[in-house]
């Protein structure tokens, strides 16, 4: 991947083990899967169609295999990743893991 911690809304990304590019529409989405409350870093839906079914793709950064363009940056978001490390540590959650559970 490449060094960034974190990726604005309306990047567009490929992830691993699909041919579909995905735009990021969620931070730190929270979803039960398997009754198990998490999150992952992302929520994203398939472009050029978009929220179409209101089915959302949950993803970690980890599971980005490449960056085709990087969202809306600005002092919202310069904001939100001065606190990164501080929201990510207020998460109730656990960290999914799973790419594969989340669809």
């Amino acid at each position: 991947m490449n060094e960034r911690r974190h990726l604005p809304l309306g990047t567009v990304v490929k992830i691993v083990g699909s041919s579909e590019n995905y735009v990021i529409v969620s931070q730190f989405p929270a979803v039960d899967i398997n009754q198990k409350n998490g999150y992952f870093d992302f929520g994203g839906v398939p472009s050029p169609i978009g929220l179409s079914s209101q089915n959302i793709v949950f993803f970690n950064l980890d599971d980005i295999s490449e960056i085709l363009f990087v969202g809306y940056i600005d002092r919202d978001f310069q904001g939100f990743m001065a606190r990164y490390d501080e929201l990510v540590e207020s998460i109730k959650y656990p960290k999914h893991k799973n790419i594969g559970d989340s669809k």
